[in-house]
């Protein structure tokens, strides 16, 4: 059964939560510290968000993932996603979420898409780099890319 892109509700709030809280995602996903608070405030504004938009990841009715495109300006957006449960990493379902996340910034009128990524995650480096990203900078820990879309 294939991935499916839904509307970030409270039960993807709270998948999120745990998988956020795992340190080795934490840390591919450069995600701070952030108390349960912290998140519920960050979802009462979802609503209101111009710049931003995240979808949660279903796969068999169960939640996933998350992906998103934040920054979103005239002709650019900022991508960001993760799956959260580990035992689906490296079944190519990565690429899926970067179409999906194309398919919206194109609808959007963006032309280009970037994302930070810690210079460690080289699983997602190397889907980058396969998907037409190119490194534009670095700074600290994060590695900068972006591509056309």
């Amino acid at each position: 059964m294939p991935l499916k892109f839904l509307e970030f509700d409270r039960r993807f709030l709270l998948a999120s939560r745990r998988w956020l809280r795992d340190p080795e995602i934490a840390a591919l996903t450069i995600t701070p510290h952030f108390t349960d608070e912290d998140q519920e405030r960050w979802f009462a504004t979802l609503p209101s968000k111009t710049d931003y938009v995240v979808w949660g990841i279903e796969l068999d009715g169960e939640p996933v993932g998350v992906i998103g495109l934040k920054n979103i300006t005239a002709d650019q957006a900022e991508y960001f996603g993760y799956l959260g449960e580990k035992r689906l990493w490296g079944r190519g379902h990565g690429q899926l979420m970067l179409e999906a996340a194309f398919e919206n910034a194109k609808a959007r009128g963006c032309s280009r898409v970037y994302l930070r990524v810690w210079r460690e995650n080289r699983r997602a480096i190397a889907l980058y780099l396969r998907y037409g990203f190119e490194r534009v900078g670095e700074e600290g820990t994060e590695l900068f890319m972006d591509r056309h879309v």
